[in-house]
């Protein structure tokens, strides 16, 4: 959590610096147990750009006007705002928020305006109001959605990482619950049936069943770390941490130069910001790329305890290996043999034109059963289709 100011509301008026603020400001009063999530923050960076930001007053109103949702709400939110924005002794803090509440109640009309963001207060506008912050939210999320890794700035990236713990929740349900068509009488699919016998008048002539999924494969995630993949390996090692309710057994690798096995730190409960503690256990992260050398010191040292027929194997490197070539065709084909399905995810597959050329995608192309990219959270969310049936 950024370090609260010493000061009465100063603020960096640059528009990364506001919107840092912002960002860490929404951060805060989660934390604290108000629901704001990446709506409200988008919102809430509109309003400081329309320049509220400059008057304490009318912004502390538009602020509360997006992040409280009841009343319980409005009054936690003076509070934590004056403890992030106004950092002053106690004496002062309280006539600063006696202050705020005069004001609040004396012009309660007016604040009700800003609060709408200039907008008059009649039905029609209100409507107007809705729809426009319900475009902008969705905007903004369908922009993160879409945009690459590598061309995120701070404040994209942080509300990136809210979105993506979301969705990948959201993902990891479905998951669980899917269950797949059977001929069998085991579990009646309720929903096919109806559907089969619309044409029937009603009458359930075609029934439908369902049966239980298959056991849980083991996922074996291997994930590249050089300096090419530098700006999408940690958001990427976050992927896998959010996989790992879907599987049986998890096992993961960060290779480079060298294979580090990282099994016993995706199984423990870390914070996003503490998996920054990998690079220093992996010597090589952000250097060279010799993918055959990895796979081969894999295959001696780690494939016979965590490599089985029931394995999927997850492959997440843009393949480019300085390498020889030779080495990785020989030594991938041994994992892809010895595998339930093999799926390489590489970040430049997103590039418009991009085809697998480079020495390295050429010699492991023929052992891939899939081959997608991984450069936006779309690309990631995508993987969902080839995991719903293994």
């Amino acid at each position: 959590m950024t370090e609260l100011p010493q000061h009465s509301f100063t603020m960096d008026e640059s528009p990364k610096g506001i919107s840092h603020q912002i960002v860490q400001f929404s951060h805060f009063v989660r934390a604290k147990g108000m629901k704001v999530g990446v709506q409200e923050t988008s919102h809430a960076l509109e309003i400081a750009q329309l320049g509220l930001i400059k008057k304490p007053d009318t912004f502390k109103s538009a602020l509360g006007a997006v992040f409280c949702h009841c009343k319980e709400d409005k009054a936690l939110f003076h509070k934590l705002f004056d403890e992030f924005w106004l950092q002053q002794d106690d004496g002062k803090r309280k006539g600063q928020m006696k202050m705020h509440v005069e004001r609040i109640t004396k012009s309660a009309n007016q604040r009700t305006s800003i609060m709408m963001m200039g907008r008059q207060k009649n039905e029609t506008e209100s409507d107007e109001l809705k729809d426009s912050q319900t475009t902008s939210g969705a905007s903004l999320t369908n922009r993160l959605r879409r945009t690459d890794l590598s061309k995120m700035t701070e404040v994209d990236y942080e509300l990136l990482e809210e979105l993506a713990e979301k969705l990948w929740k959201q993902m990891n349900l479905r998951l669980s619950r899917r269950r797949k068509t059977s001929h069998k009488p085991e579990l009646l699919n309720l929903r096919q049936t109806i559907r089969q016998n619309v044409g029937n008048g009603g009458e359930m002539i075609y029934l439908s069943f369902k049966k239980k999924k298959k056991r849980k494969p083991r996922l074996l995630v291997l994930l590249d770390v050089s300096g090419s993949m530098d700006k999408y390996s940690l958001f990427l090692l976050r992927f896998i941490y959010a996989l790992r309710e879907n599987f049986a057994q998890l096992e993961a690798f960060l290779f480079s130069t060298q294979m580090v096995h990282i099994t016993d730190l995706v199984k423990q409960k870390i914070t996003p910001k503490d998996l920054k503690a990998l690079s220093i256990r992996a010597n090589a992260w952000a250097s060279g790329t010799k993918i055959g050398n990895c796979f081969k010191d894999f295959n001696e040292n780690y494939a016979p305890r965590t490599l089985n027929n029931n394995t999927l194997v997850l492959i997440l490197s843009d393949g480019l290996d300085t390498g020889t070539p030779e080495v990785l065709n020989v030594e991938l084909k041994k994992i892809a043999k010895k595998a339930r399905k093999l799926i390489w995810l590489n970040p430049l597959k997103g590039m418009q034109g991009y085809e697998p050329t480079a020495r390295g995608m050429q010699a492991a192309m023929p052992h891939v059963d899939v081959f997608q990219s991984a450069h936006n959270l779309d690309s990631l969310l995508a993987l969902e289709q080839y995991l719903q049936d293994v």
